[in-house]
């Protein structure tokens, strides 16, 4: 799954996009509302893709999900995106509740 990745995200508040870059196992990105992203993918059983991605946000940010974020923090978002899955919706669920998300990949990794 290495490559440049669009990210199309919606939840109960909004949507909102980032841009990820996966190679090589890790993960690095940033959000339109200033999201910085940072992790591992490996691949699992059957070709589908373990996440594992740290989002760092802003204190005052306003989720997707409808929370605003009172102070600096992190949270750990892990979702197992199933093979052929890219293009496609898929519900994560994080731990201030559901998105759906859209990978759409823009290029392979140099």
């Amino acid at each position: 799954m290495n490559g440049f990745f669009a990210v199309y995200y919606t939840g109960l508040a909004g949507n909102g996009n980032a841009v990820l870059v996966i190679r090589e196992g890790t993960v690095i990105g940033a959000d339109a509302n200033g999201g910085i992203y940072d992790g591992r993918c490996s691949s699992t059983a059957g070709d589908s893709v373990h996440l594992e991605v740290s989002l760092k946000v802003s204190a005052g940010t306003l989720l997707v999900t409808g929370h605003t974020v009172p102070a600096a923090h992190s949270y750990t978002i892990k979702a197992d995106l199933p093979a052929g899955s890219v293009g496609q919706p898929v519900m994560i669920d994080t731990p201030l509740g559901p998105v759906n998300v859209v990978f759409r990949k823009l290029r392979g990794a140099p």
